[in-house]
């Protein structure tokens, strides 16, 4: 028994071993974090992969569905974009799940896929029993890229106001207004007008005042703004021709207003008197030596102008008030005046008389000057004027229509050359309709310029040095039915004008609007103008949100 207690206590003793005893211990942990730890490094692997694949598949699917072309197509190429991005987990991966939903305020408005990877390692799958399955998602929400034209553009890069309203003017189209300028304000107001623009765009700035008096939508400091017609070169017609009006044409001017044979206007004033108590004015007498007395004036006028018809004979303005005003006294004592004045104007047979006066020249007209197409220096015709169907070139001259004649013409273009220029003034009757392709066709264009040429009416040359006098006074018998387009002149428009069969676009380098100009109507009813002629196009946007 001693000898075997001795060896226990050496045994409790002796510190060698211990650190085999040790490592014994803590193998199987070693191990298990060692095989764990080797495992969740596969996991991430294919939870990155997978991540990685469903992006670029919802991305995909987004750009697809975001095209009017391929949006049936959005899984498929989501599928195909998923498969592409795989690698380590291609054998063991599910097959990814595509779907529409909404984002933000949208509806379906996006691409979500979702996928997973399942597969048993050695070392979890012992302890666990069963194989591990990563899931992994993807968002991309997407905005299809909108088209924007308008029917009043400036294409001056720099004009501070390139686009000005004012006055009294009304611009309630609807159908939008671009400038291509960068100035801090590319589009102004100068007055009080009435504008419902639908859309404003401007490489610059835009006033203020459109968002403290519209709802129109405002579209700042954008990129990407075109002229739509940049590209296109107006076609020659050079033929020389000359036109002569026939005859003279006899005017009769009618002038008509309201006269009274006789108007008689009595002023009477009553004057009173009060005193200050507090903030309240008290009626007083006062017979000191300033106080008036009623008065009474009248004056009379024969065969006098009315500038609209009374109501009745006798119209009675008033009694109207003046203020209060210190006559006499002092301190709390002050006497004030008020006069009380009625106005009696009495009108004897107020009637309208009509005066026409007629202006008749050596020969009054017996026709009308029918143009044929070709190359005019000059078309200031003080007479009627028909226009045969093709293209008419104004070299260095101005098509100037004046008042009381009328001009028509259906499949007609106007070429401006060399400083040539364009005048409509009110009282006249324009209805002009631009060319067709087939017409264009006809007078010698290509079919390929034709296309892109077809419906242009007035067509300024680029290399003209442009015209400062170009002006729009018409009235509601002014029809454009065309694209007005004068990228190296300034337009101003003080009147009106309607379409009939075509939508009316106005470009020029800058655009005023002034006086009592109503532009309304600028496309027919259940016709919006060509994506064509798109001064913006944004591009399709795709997000990926989650």
């Amino acid at each position: 028994m001693r000898a075997m207690c001795d060896f226990f206590k050496r045994l409790r003793a002796s510190s060698s071993g211990n650190a085999m005893v040790i490592v014994a211990a803590g193998m199987p942990a070693l191990i298990g974090g060692a095989g764990f730890a080797v495992d969740m490094s596969q996991w991430y692997m294919w939870k990155s992969e997978l991540q990685y694949a469903t992006d670029q598949a919802a991305i995909a699917g987004a750009y697809a569905r975001s095209s009017p072309e391929t949006e049936d197509s959005y899984q498929t190429r989501a599928e195909q974009e998923f498969a592409g991005n795989l690698s380590q987990t291609t054998a063991f991966a599910s097959d990814p799940a595509v779907r529409l939903e909404n984002w933000a305020t949208g509806t379906n408005n996006s691409v979500v896929v979702t996928a997973s990877a399942t597969k048993a390692l050695p070392f979890s799958s012992f302890l666990t029993g069963s194989a591990t399955t990563v899931r992994v998602s993807s968002q991309a929400a997407f905005e299809k890229g909108v088209t924007f034209t308008s029917c009043l553009i400036a294409v001056d890069d720099d004009a501070s106001g390139a686009v000005t309203i004012g006055g009294s003017a009304q611009f309630i189209a609807g159908c939008g207004i671009a400038a291509l300028s960068d100035a801090e304000e590319a589009i102004s107001v100068d007055g009080s007008p009435t504008i419902d623009a639908g859309w404003l765009i401007a490489a610059g700035g835009i006033d203020q005042w459109f968002k403290d008096n519209t709802t129109d939508t405002i579209m700042e400091n954008q990129t990407g703004l075109v002229d739509p017609f940049a590209e296109l070169t107006p076609p020659d017609s050079p033929t020389p021709r000359t036109g002569v009006c026939p005859k003279g044409k006899a005017t009769t001017t009618s002038t008509s207003s309201i006269v009274a044979d006789q108007v008689v206007t009595r002023t009477q004033s009553t004057y009173g008197y009060f005193r200050k108590n507090g903030n309240n004015w008290v009626a007083t007498s006062y017979t000191g030596p300033y106080k008036k007395t009623n008065s009474d004036t009248s004056t009379t006028e024969t065969n006098v102008t009315l500038p609209a018809m009374p109501a009745s004979n006798t119209v009675v303005n008033g009694p109207s008030n003046s203020g209060y005003s210190w006559v006499d006294g002092s301190g709390g004592n002050k006497v004030y005046e008020r006069v009380t004045t009625t106005i009696t104007i009495t009108y004897t047979n107020p009637h309208q008389v009509t005066t026409s006066t007629t202006t008749t020249p050596d020969e009054e007209v017996t026709g009308t000057l029918v143009l044929q197409p070709g190359t005019y220096s000059d078309m200031t015709f003080k007479c009627d004027v028909v226009y045969s169907s093709g293209i008419y070139v104004i070299d260095g001259g101005t098509l100037t229509i004046h008042a009381q004649y009328s001009q028509t013409g259906t499949g007609v273009m106007f070429v401006l050359k060399n400083g040539a220029g364009i005048v409509i003034n009110g009282g006249s009757s324009v209805n002009l309709t631009a060319m067709s392709v087939s017409q264009l066709e006809t007078a010698g264009v290509t079919h390929e310029q034709a296309v892109k040429l077809a419906g242009m009416l007035i067509f300024e040359d680029r290399n003209s040095p442009g015209n400062t006098g170009n002006k729009f006074n018409g009235n509601a018998n002014t029809v454009l039915n065309g694209t007005v387009y004068l990228p190296k002149s300034a337009l101003d428009i003080r009147g009106t004008a309607g379409v009939t069969s075509q939508c009316l676009m106005l470009v020029a380098s800058t655009i005023t609007i002034s006086g009592n100009a109503a532009m309304e109507s600028f496309c027919p009813p259940n016709q919006d103008a060509s994506e064509d002629d798109a001064v913006l196009k944004t591009n399709d946007r795709v997000r990926l949100v989650s």
